[in-house]
């Protein structure tokens, strides 16, 4: 099980990346995710143009990030 968190921990969060085992792809702005429970959160706008987080679900896997 992995836990990133860039809200709390950026660098440590930053060394890793979050992929959709769906498309295989990486899942952009992503500020948290729990590859336990499959549930992650990415930056989005609400109607007004605030900032928001979103949370989501899905098949993920997080995976340290290659140099």
């Amino acid at each position: 099980m992995t836990t990133i968190d860039f809200r709390t921990d950026p660098v440590a969060a930053r060394r890793h990346r979050v992929v959709s085992l769906v498309t295989h792809a990486d899942i952009p702005d992503i500020v948290w995710a729990d590859d336990e429970t499959g549930c992650y959160g990415v930056r989005g706008r609400d109607p007004k143009g605030n900032r928001i987080v979103v949370e989501q679900s899905g098949p993920i896997r997080i995976v340290s990030a290659r140099k």
